[in-house]
């Protein structure tokens, strides 16, 4: 991914979050380390993600970069951008909101999604239990706890 990059840390997930941006975010990943890179904050989407952690809102406003992705994937994330704070989906129950009854395409979707947090996709889960994330099923927890969520 190329482009600007801001890191802060998210202590809420104890962790370091890196965002990659030109004009719109393009990626989020999760890091354990700096790796030697300084703490920088100058995209609106850091300012926003940084907020998110602290409580202070609830939805972000920042354009994302989801253009090289498959239209299918752009259509499930687009949806899923829809779900509110503080709740949660079936995989099954975004796929039919979609018009699709292929759940498991959902989830490979969401498993490409390069902008979680943002783009919520902690917030879909199985419908016996909570499913698997990017980042790990203990990060998932963490999102959804900070969410107010069991």
């Amino acid at each position: 991914m190329t482009g600007n990059t801001d890191i802060i840390f998210a202590q809420p997930l104890g962790c370091y979050v890196e965002l990659t941006y030109n004009t719109r975010l393009s990626s989020i990943r999760f890091i354990k380390s700096k790796n030697g890179l300084k703490e920088k904050k100058t995209f609106k989407a850091t300012f926003e993600l940084e907020q998110y952690f602290g409580g202070e809102i609830k939805e972000f406003s920042c354009d994302v970069d989801i253009s090289g992705l498959s239209p299918f994937t752009q259509k499930v994330l687009d949806e899923l951008r829809k779900i509110k704070y503080g709740e949660t989906i079936t995989y099954s129950g975004l796929a039919k909101r979609i018009g699709s009854k292929a759940y498991r395409a959902v989830g490979r979707a969401l498993a490409s999604n390069p902008i979680p947090i943002v783009i919520p996709c902690h917030r879909v889960v199985a419908k016996n239990g909570i499913g698997g994330y990017s980042g790990g099923v203990d990060l998932k927890k963490r999102l959804l706890e900070l969410e107010g969520l069991p």
